[in-house]
């Protein structure tokens, strides 16, 4: 009877490709009413070395820092307080679980009142969601030329329409370094408080 137990369990393995565990395993046997519990069944997967597999979490990318785009120098130097608004923009993506799967959002904010003053959501990580966040905080804003928008140095903060966008709007890039998460901390902050 045993026998057939593990002939059970290794021909189900099998047929899903050998990703079942035990929990699924074992509620294969329940919904088949064979007679065995679940000591039975860990025992018989220990002699069969049957085992499954487990499945790695999907982390979106928010940064890909390895482009050709160009990197300006940080302005900002971890120099956090401004003495008047509107002087320093900082920004960055992160990705949000929804219902209908991973979105991108994009924020903007004003290091002197610490405020939000854009933000954009999109099913996509590219320089469009940049852009469209950029817009909406100038629109709602008005800058004086000369304001610094600092980010970290991936590929949607360093594409070619975000830096021709910051130029037309008198706005001066910043990027923090290779690498260094604490070089655009109040972003940081900000999505952890967020999440």
């Amino acid at each position: 009877m045993l026998l057939n137990l593990r002939t059970f369990l290794q021909e189900k393995w099998l047929k899903s490709r050998k990703n079942y565990g035990f929990k699924r395993l074992f509620q294969e046997v329940k919904k088949s009413n064979l007679p065995y519990g679940a000591r039975k069944v860990r025992k018989a997967m220990k002699h069969c070395k049957i085992s499954g597999k487990q499945r790695k979490q999907f982390r979106p990318l928010t940064t890909n820092s390895k482009h050709g785009g160009r990197i300006a120098p940080d302005l900002v130097q971890r120099k956090f307080h401004p003495n008047e608004q509107n002087r320093i923009w900082v920004s960055d993506v992160t990705f949000i679980r929804t219902s209908f799967g991973w979105s991108y959002l994009c924020v903007i904010l004003d290091l002197y009142s610490r405020k939000t003053v854009g933000w954009s959501l999109s099913d996509r990580n590219d320089s469009q969601l940049v852009c469209d966040t950029v817009l909406k905080a100038v629109l709602s804003r008005n800058p004086r030329k000369g304001l610094i928008f600092h980010s970290d140095r991936g590929s949607n903060f360093c594409s070619k329409e975000t830096r021709r966008l910051l130029i037309a709007n008198g706005i001066r890039r910043s990027n923090s370094r290779k690498g260094n998460c604490w070089d655009n901390a109040v972003a940081e902050s900000f999505f952890s408080s967020l999440k």
